[in-house]
Parts: C-alpha cells; sequence; structure tokens
C-alpha cells in the first residue's frame, strides 16, 4: 500500500465554471472536500459506522495551492497521501492531476479530526480505524514529502 490512495475521479461540471470560464476557486474545494469524504470511507468512518457508532471527520485546517486553470469537461483525478497521524488527527495532502495529460492541477493540505457526535468532542479513532490507519501511515511514510506541504503563505521579496 505504499501507492497514494485514489479518493476522486470526475469531470469538471458546468455548475463549476465562473466567469473567467475556468474552475472557480471554491469548486477546487469542492472536489477536494468529495476526496476527504472518500478517505473517510477507506479508514472505515463510512456511513455505516458513522451512522452506528456516532462518529464522523471534521475538517479542521486546509491550505489550497492552485497550479493550473481547468476547464468543463477536463477529466479530473485525485490522490491522497496521509503524512501524520495520531489517535484522532489525519494530516492529508491531496494532489488534482489532470485525468489524461497527468498534469499537476491543484494541491491541499489538511488536517481533519475524528468527532464522537454525541458529544461534539475529538475522540480516539475506533480500533478497525486506527488499525486501518496505522496501516496506510505505515506505508505512506516511505512516500517523498510533498513539496509544498507545510507551505505558509507569504510574499517573497528579493
Amino acid at each position: 500500500m505504499t501507492d497514494k490512495l485514489l479518493t476522486f475521479e470526475g469531470p469538471v461540471i458546468e455548475d463549476w465554471i465562473d466567469y473567467n470560464g475556468h474552475m472557480n476557486d471554491a469548486c477546487y474545494m469542492v472536489v477536494f472536500s468529495k476526496a476527504i469524504d472518500k478517505v473517510m470511507d477507506i479508514v472505515g468512518v463510512d456511513a455505516v459506522n458513522r451512522e452506528q457508532h456516532q462518529i464522523s471527520i471534521y475538517t479542521i485546517q486546509s491550505m489550497i495551492h492552485y497550479l493550473q486553470e481547468v476547464g468543463l469537461g477536463e477529466p479530473l483525478r485525485v490522490e491522497a497521501q496521509l503524512l501524520d497521524s495520531d489517535s484522532k488527527k489525519l494530516r492529508v495532502f491531496f494532489t488534482m492531476f489532470h485525468g489524461d495529460s497527468g498534469d499537476e492541477l491543484a494541491a491541499m493540505e489538511t488536517m481533519l479530526l475524528h468527532i464522537d457526535m454525541s458529544q461534539h468532542r475529538a475522540a480516539p479513532f475506533l480500533p478497525h480505524s486506527q488499525a486501518i490507519v496505522d496501516e496506510i501511515q505505515k506505508a505512506h511514510s516511505e512516500l517523498p514529502m510533498p513539496q509544498l506541504s507545510g507551505s505558509s503563505i507569504e510574499i517573497r521579496r528579493r
């Protein structure tokens, strides 16, 4: 499982196109949010377990890098790399690629928090989820760190 996780595949739809004729900046987050949902499913925080155990995952911080414009109908593919984790949090790096050319279109680093919905508080992952997270973390620790991970916003002066 040293491969990154495939978390989204699909075309850019008409509702995502803005007045500039390309995908609106907010819609990149829509795609990344769908990718987060897939990560939740992969680690066992899927619809069945959310209902049965009253758990969920919240996004608590994100940083998006917009790298290239994307037009209507273009195919998208998003892959995820688990950068870090503990008993309650996942630090995940998502990369959006053009589905045909493989060009990098955008990237997002995000911090996710496991929640006990009955108390609306952070809570440790359930054992089956923690085992999956640990397996992914072990495999992904062998991958190189993405160049854009850990970036902050700054104006570079010469």
